[in-house]
């Protein structure tokens, strides 16, 4: 699975592999998937996960 990720500080978008924005945001899968279902976005301190592929 690939997730769009904005990066905060810079603005910049990436679609990134699920695995990756795990260690990105410091959160697990599960908790990823559950926001980007539950609200359309996933946010950590310095990362936006905005949707899903």
């Amino acid at each position: 699975m690939h997730i769009l990720v904005r990066d905060k500080r810079t603005g910049s978008e990436e679609w990134i592999r699920i695995e990756i924005a795990v260690e990105l945001m410091g959160l697990n899968a599960e908790e990823i998937e559950w926001a980007l279902e539950e609200h359309g976005e996933c946010e950590s301190v310095d990362h936006i996960a905005l949707e899903p592929e």
